[in-house]
């Protein structure tokens, strides 16, 4: 009997302590704390607004985000329409190019996923495709689109 309710209490602990994992946030950097984690490791200077380059964006933008995301309106993600002014540059190419590993460790990240907890993909977008991404983000926020 007392093993019994010992396996009652201790089986639930144990899957829930597994499931937490651990905290990787203390294990990055300054950078990555404020610019992400992800290939973009360096601060990059900005030029301005191109928008042919945006407009190129914003057909990949409808290619690949879509589904989840608007610029006015929260779908199944963050609306993105003043992403460009909460977030650093490095930020969004790191998400864009680093969804599921931003989403897992990452202190904004997390809060995102349980805020939105649809499901993160890899969607295979290039490092050259995510600049034009951001150039949209950064069109459409200054309503240059």
């Amino acid at each position: 009997m007392h093993f019994k309710t010992l396996l009652n209490y201790t089986l639930p602990a144990l899957i829930f302590i597994a499931a937490c994992g651990s905290d990787d946030t203390d294990k990055l950097t300054e950078f990555q704390i404020n610019h992400g984690i992800g290939p973009v490791t360096q601060v990059i200077e900005l030029g301005e607004i191109d928008l042919e380059k945006a407009e190129q964006g914003r057909q990949i933008f409808n290619t690949y985000c879509v589904a989840c995301h608007q610029l006015d309106a929260v779908v199944t993600a963050p609306r993105l329409r003043n992403v460009a002014n909460r977030r650093e540059p490095e930020f969004i190419l790191n998400y864009i190019l680093n969804p599921i590993e931003m989403s897992n460790r990452h202190p904004v990240g997390r809060e995102l996923s349980t805020s939105y907890p649809g499901v993160k993909a890899e969607l295979g977008i290039s490092e050259s495709q995510a600049y034009l991404l951001l150039e949209y983000l950064r069109a459409a926020n200054a309503n240059e689109l």
